[in-house]
């Protein structure tokens, strides 16, 4: 009868050893690897987010109205009209646009203009906040399409006259969006995207009633701001500035949109 051999205490206590050893070893590069490769995803889901957000916004910014973009006190509201077309409108031959008249129709000049649904808005010659009968939030300058949906070459409009000071170069009409705000709140930590409620002289923060949309999470911080110095070289430039952070993790973006301000 063979006897039967096991492990001796000695020998277990050295397997448990080496195998301490090697686990520590690896761990040493293993967990720091590891742990690099999560906080790297991290980063990359915030900027991707961010970056989203901002581009989303640099997209309305570049179709809004002249002169329509205003920032709020707090620097955390942007608001804009966005533009669904625009053309230039005859000035002397055919059925030229009156100012000063009540004037029923008139005739576009080259490309025609698009409006994107019956009752379209339209404004003419926008200066901004505080221009006499040019300011499209108090729609000073704003006018209703009489005309159906689609590409027009005539433009039938209702309301009262034009002012005569909106006739100027180059001579454009829009085809104008309810305004659009973009509004971050630090209580909820969101970046939210406000529309449909509708047209404000003094620039609501934040917007009441209407739709909203979030487009960002997580907002540790942003930024808006505006450079208003330079409308009077035809042109502006709007900074944004947005903060995310999550699981540890904390990315900033910023982005310069140029502006068209001439009307």
């Amino acid at each position: 009868m063979r006897a039967q051999r096991g492990f001796t205490l000695i020998e277990s206590v050295m397997v448990i050893a080496i195998t301490g050893v090697v686990i520590t070893v690896v761990s040493v590069f293993i967990v720091p690897a590891t742990t690099a490769y999560f906080a790297s995803a991290a980063r990359a889901q915030l900027g991707d987010q961010a970056d989203t957000a901002l581009r989303r916004i640099a997209r309305d910014l570049s179709l809004a109205l002249p002169n329509s973009a205003r920032v709020s006190a707090s620097e955390r509201s942007l608001e804009l009209i966005p533009i669904s077309g625009a053309a230039r409108y005859a000035t002397e031959s055919g059925n030229p646009l009156q100012f000063g008249a009540v004037d029923p129709s008139f005739d576009i000049i080259g490309p025609p203009l698009r409006l994107s649904h019956a009752g379209q808005q339209l404004a003419w010659y926008n200066l901004g906040a505080g221009i006499p009968d040019a300011d499209a939030y108090t729609l000073g300058n704003v006018r209703t399409a009489t005309s159906a949906a689609g590409n027009a070459t005539t433009v039938g409009i209702g309301g009262a006259a034009l002012a005569n000071s909106l006739q100027a170069p180059p001579f454009r009409v829009y085809a104008i969006e309810p305004p659009v705000s973009y509004r971050c709140d630090l209580t909820t930590r969101t970046l939210t995207r406000h529309t449909g409620y509708g047209f404000n002289a003094t620039q609501p923060d934040p917007p009441a009633g209407g739709t909203s949309a979030v487009l960002a999470r997580n907002v540790e911080g942003c930024k808006f701001s505006f450079d208003a110095a330079t409308i009077t070289a035809r042109y502006g430039l709007v900074s944004l500035e947005i903060t995310l952070k999550d699981r540890g993790e904390t990315v900033t973006l910023h982005h310069a949109v140029h502006v068209d301000n001439l009307p």
